[in-house]
């Protein structure tokens, strides 16, 4: 008896979910500083306030952790499974593998979100984790490799002119489903323009799903409170407590 395939489905997005709940920075910094680094800084997992708290390396491994395990090994595994278990598609192409159908891509895409969603609301830690920017970005460049190179030019030249990671990942977020759209139809060439709305779609949740988890950021850097890349005040204002 074959394997039905919407088990196969169910399978890939609680999977999915699942590694991406892996808490990469909380991990660190137990090992590292003995700390739950959700109780200092920003008060998430991400990159940023683990390199905050707990300096260069363990900021480098976190955010490895977060672009190439929960983001890249996940969009990759989804898209090899659908794309040659389900779709198995003629000639199989690297680019367009498991996008060629669009309940396959929405499977795909719904693997993307699912391990964002398990970053920013890790089951291991009572759904308190990061901000799914490094997820995402890990994803996406799996997803659709020329946007992801393009938004990626505008976040590093935002961070390096203001120090602020959470203005860029606010700037660049709000196109991702604009820059998915012209990569899927013009490069990827999807045909017909129905195929390519999983893509666009799952582009639209997840900047809504970043600029969610920044509302906090936003009114920081409205009223100028919000932190620049590498700060670590705060960490010493509480330690000194």
């Amino acid at each position: 008896m074959a394997f039905p395939d919407w088990a196969t489905y169910v399978l890939i997005l609680v999977g999915s979910y699942l590694i991406g709940s892996f808490p990469t920075g909380w991990v660190l910094g137990k090992i590292t500083k003995g700390i739950d680094i959700r109780d200092y800084g920003s008060g998430n997992t991400g990159f940023s306030n683990a390199y905050r708290l707990l300096g260069k390396r363990a900021a480098i491994l976190t955010i490895i952790g977060d672009i190439v395990l929960k983001g890249g090994v996940v969009a990759w595994a989804a898209r090899l499974i659908v794309g040659l278990v389900v779709i198995q598609p003629e000639p199989v192409k690297a680019y367009t593998l498991g996008f060629t159908d669009p309940v396959g891509q929405a499977i795909v895409v719904g693997a993307g979100i699912m391990s964002v969603l398990g970053h920013n609301y890790p089951v291991w830690l009572r759904f308190k984790g990061g901000k799914g920017m490094a997820t995402t970005a890990g994803v996406f460049i799996c997803f659709v490799p020329v946007t992801a190179l393009g938004l990626a030019v505008v976040w590093f030249t935002v961070v390096f002119t203001t120090r602020y990671t959470s203005l860029a990942n606010i700037v660049t977020t709000p196109t991702l489903p604009i820059f998915i759209f012209l990569e899927a139809n013009f490069i990827m060439n999807l045909e017909p323009l129905i195929t390519s709305i999983p893509l666009i779609v799952g582009g639209l949740l997840a900047g809504i799903f970043i600029l969610f988890r920044h509302r906090d950021n936003i009114k920081r850097l409205i009223a100028k409170e919000e932190r620049k890349f590498g700060d670590k005040s705060e960490r010493i204002e509480k330690e000194a407590e």
